[in-house]
């Protein structure tokens, strides 16, 4: 017989249906119990004391669940010893902590267990959660006497769901490039999705998000349209770094122009040595802009070009161990580069190399991410990145992958709500910001349950 929990509503919810055909009849128990004497007849000897029921080994799931417009299925089991062979009833409460407010109480008849001794009860409740936070579920059985069995409990954690879907960005187009600057994150070119031509044009177009207030406003185009670029923020100011100037391959340009916020005006700033698109830019201590790899043509690069604002200068550094295109890169502690694609059918790549300027020049590897992916988004965020769609083989993704730089170490995370690639993100204030084509999401990892 099942039983349901269903006054209960909207409030955390687990546990007790039916009892299974395990259960066992007459013995006794070796388990603790609470020991209550009957009374004694005429001055005879006392009749026997009656003992308390026990329960132990409580399963639950789900343990952690996000919020949710529908009510959330939560199943669980316990085992139960009673040696009188009198269980009566379960009794469910929820409290809330820390608070310790008790926001539910349920008490559910056990059908069908007078003379069982022993067995498994197990059930499944559902509830429409109202509230994110830490709740305690704890249980107890009761015999026809009253008399009550010790508590089980366990904690299940409820939280919003890690990804928002936020303004859509006025202009829709892929190949874009982002830089954060003053709290604001600008969007850069890109290839136009809405003109219904393809490949769509190059265009020049910026915007600015501010996600403290959702809201997209215009800035000043830039004096060169192009796709599949680089952006950086140095010293306040904003750097565009080469691209495709259209939708085909022939088009590389090594074009540098720099945006001041200050006075809204674009300068030339001298050319990156090897024109390219789908290559990786990272802003390095807020002094210099590392562009690794992409492609020139037909020609896959592994080409290292460093960029130093104060003295308006380009070097040339030791290359990439991996030539790839479509790759990216965050500044993070050290220039890290991601991902990307080699050139050859299925040479999609999850190859992770961090360049150290202090360290003589030199490249190292580190563990390379799961899901090996070209076009994906990249941000870092209180000492991790995350790398977010792009894709392979399968073509979109949704696959979020998060990469400790502390531990070297990389972990599966919460899908996004939909497929996307040839999107960019940033990290800031603890979060990421992915725009992909007209969409724009925020994702926050405190949320995220994985």
């Amino acid at each position: 017989m099942k039983l349901h929990l269903s006054s209960l509503r909207a409030l955390i919810p687990i546990l007790l249906i039916a009892f299974l055909a395990s259960c066992s009849g007459g013995g006794g128990s070796d388990l603790p119990s609470t020991d209550v004497p009957t009374s004694p007849s005429s001055g005879d000897t006392p009749l026997p004391v009656k003992v308390a029921p026990v329960i132990s080994n409580l399963r639950y799931s789900p343990s952690a669940t996000y919020m949710s417009a529908s009510p959330v299925n939560f199943a669980g089991t316990f085992d139960f010893a009673d040696s009188d062979g009198d269980l009566a009833s379960a009794t469910l409460t929820v409290v809330e902590l820390p608070s310790g407010v008790t926001i539910g109480l349920q008490t559910t008849p056990i059908a069908n267990a007078a003379g069982l001794t022993g067995g498994t009860v197990q059930g499944a409740v559902s509830a429409l959660i109202a509230k994110a936070g830490i709740y305690s579920l704890q249980i107890f059985v009761t015999d026809v006497t009253g008399l009550r069995s010790n508590v089980l409990s366990g904690d299940v954690r409820i939280s919003l769901f890690p990804w928002t879907q936020k303004l859509a960005s006025p202009t829709a187009r892929e190949f874009a490039a982002v830089a954060e600057l003053g709290g604001r994150i600008y969007v850069l070119g890109g290839q136009r999705t809405d003109t219904g031509v393809t490949p769509g044009p190059a265009t020049a177009v910026v915007e600015i998000y501010n996600p403290v207030l959702n809201t997209w406003t215009p800035s000043p185009p830039m004096p060169t349209a192009r796709m599949g670029l680089v952006a950086a923020a140095v010293n306040g100011k904003l750097y565009a770094i080469g691209g495709r100037t259209d939708g085909y391959s022939t088009s590389a340009t090594g074009a540098v122009e720099e945006f001041d916020p200050a006075t809204q005006i674009w300068t030339t700033k001298p050319s990156m040595p090897t024109p390219r698109f789908f290559a990786a830019g990272a802003q390095y201590l807020d002094q210099e802009i590392y562009v690794a790899g992409g492609e020139n043509g037909s020609t896959i690069l592994s080409t290292l070009e460093r960029y130093t604002p104060m003295a308006n200068s380009w070097a040339t550094l030791p290359s990439m161990p991996t030539a790839r295109s479509q790759l990216a890169a965050v500044g993070a502690k050290l220039p890290y580069v991601v991902g990307g694609y080699a050139g050859l059918q299925s040479q999609w790549l999850g190859t992770v190399e961090v360049f150290d300027p202090m360290g003589f020049g030199t490249w190292s590897v580190r563990n390379a991410m799961p899901t090996p992916r070209a076009h994906l988004a990249l941000a870092e965020t209180n000492g991790k990145l995350f790398a977010a769609g792009g894709e392979n083989a399968s073509r979109a993704l949704d696959t979020l992958e998060s990469f400790d730089l502390a531990t070297n170490t990389w972990s599966v995370k919460t899908p996004s709500p939909v497929p996307f690639t040839a999107a960019a993100a940033t990290g800031l204030n603890g979060r990421v910001y992915v725009f992909a084509n007209s969409r724009t999401y925020e994702y926050d990892p405190a949320n995220d349950l994985r």
